[in-house]
């Protein structure tokens, strides 16, 4: 029976998939175009150019916080290596030049 049949009932199968697949398309974008109806595209337009210019302004400030704490960072730095110099220097005695 079904090495008789078996491709007919696999394609119509098949071929019922497909229906359905375009019919849940097709109202998806039915309901998108509904929803979509009234609504002012340069508003829509305007607005992501605002979004842009905000996500612009936001990444401008955070790399101005990252070069701060860079130059706070590299200040520790050198504060630390000053004091650690200043402490070995303490404990270094100069050395004498003795001429032969």
């Amino acid at each position: 029976f079904f090495g008789t049949y078996g491709g007919l009932l696999c394609g119509f199968g098949g071929f019922l998939t497909a229906i359905a697949a375009f019919l849940y398309a097709r109202a998806r974008v039915a309901e998108f175009e509904r929803a979509t109806h009234d609504l002012d595209w340069q508003q829509v337009s305007e607005l992501s150019l605002d979004v842009a210019k905000l996500k612009k302004a936001s990444q401008k400030w955070q790399n101005n916080m990252n070069a701060q704490e860079a130059v706070s960072l590299k200040n520790l730095k050198e504060q630390a290596l000053m004091q650690s110099l200043m402490q070995q220097n303490g404990n270094v005695q100069q050395i004498r030049k003795v001429e032969m």
